[in-house]
């Protein structure tokens, strides 16, 4: 049996030297398909894109539609001048610029129930056909990076099988034959949840986080301030949790590497095993690595699921401050990014 910390020691030695260097020696095998990745960059920014329109529709739909039905409904029901209400709308409209937040469609303060109701539901196919589209490129980007990378571990694969029958036989003495399973299987398909997944999202992920705050902060910089309010606490957690679940990931790569060893090493020498009659030591010794696997990755687990609660409870926290101060701010008969022009004559009449 080889001892179990040189068996660690020396899988910790074998980690990349220089990291960029590794990364451009991976690069090369995404040259031949080089415009699959083209198609699929520009898929991305064509998805996040929808993903931003969306939202900046939903509020057309409620600030030039919505809004003023609902406002002529209530004037309606209060017996209120209609012919005053559109009076009061132009001026204030004219007076405080919030005419020009509808920049979907020209909506006159005059416009009639029909009209507006009509204007809502080609917004309305807008997003839906919008929502469908954006599932539909969704499905192709990840076909596309997914057909990409399963090419590239194929060549990978077999430029590693090369590789293990060039070495020498000293190479052998030193690293078990479990051990260079467990990197050839494992660190492959870790390579191929990367390409297949986690590049997509992050990459999306991160263009879009950019393009709304850019957003936000081009329609309003102290609203999207205070939007943003939680968004270092987000930093900070998302730092702590993935620090914790690397290194809780390393260390049950490194268990599974002992128990594949060691599964490979005990069937292997399963006659002399028996003739030393050494089995129960073997299977002690296996329930030890095997628990310890299992304590790893239960551990792991833990901080990579841990994180996604965490965000969503901070999310929770900025939309209160929001919901806060958006109120706040209409209560107190403030001009507020996005209120339609009916929610400030409903709240002034009021």
């Amino acid at each position: 049996m080889f001892d179990h910390n040189a068996q660690a020691l020396g899988r910790e030695a074998s980690k990349p030297k220089d990291v960029g260097q590794t990364l451009t020696k991976l690069g090369h095998y995404f040259a031949p398909y080089k415009l699959a990745l083209l198609f699929v960059a520009l898929l991305i920014v064509a998805g996040t894109y929808m993903q931003v329109l969306i939202p900046d529709l939903t509020g057309q739909a409620v600030d030039c539609y919505l809004g003023p039905v609902v406002a002529q409904e209530a004037w309606s029901g209060g017996g209120l001048d209609l012919d005053l209400l559109q009076q009061f709308a132009g001026e204030q409209g004219a007076d405080s610029g919030i005419a020009t937040n509808c920049w979907f469609a020209d909506v006159a303060p005059t416009a009639t129930t029909a009209q507006l109701l009509r204007g809502l539901g080609g917004l309305v196919l807008l997003m839906a056909g919008l929502f469908v589209a954006n599932s539909i490129v969704s499905g192709i980007t990840f076909y596309l990076m997914s057909w990409a990378g399963q090419h590239l571990l194929r060549d990978l694969r077999a430029d590693i099988f090369r590789q293990i029958h060039r070495l020498t036989m000293g190479y052998f003495d030193k690293h078990e034959s479990g051990d260079i399973m467990s990197r050839l299987i494992n660190d492959t398909d870790t390579i191929n949840q990367i390409i297949s997944f986690g590049f997509i999202q992050v990459a999306q992920g991160s263009l879009l986080i950019v393009w709304i705050i850019a957003r936000m902060v081009s329609k309003s910089a102290p609203y999207a301030g205070i939007s943003l309010v939680t968004l270092p606490l987000m930093i900070v957690a998302t730092r702590w949790f993935s620090q914790k679940a690397r290194q809780a990931f390393r260390q049950a790569r490194r268990e599974i590497g002992e128990v594949n060893a060691d599964l490979q090493e005990s069937i292997s020498s399963v006659r002399e095993v028996q003739a030393f009659n050494r089995e129960d030591e073997n299977i002690a010794q296996f329930r030890e690595s095997n628990a310890a696997n299992r304590d790893a990755n239960i551990r792991a687990q833990a901080y990579s699921s841990a994180l996604g609660p965490t965000l969503e409870a901070l999310s929770y926290v900025s939309m209160a401050i929001v919901a806060g101060v958006g109120g706040y701010v209409i209560l107190g008969d403030g001009l507020l990014l996005g209120t339609t022009i009916s929610l400030g004559l409903i709240i002034t009449f009021i």
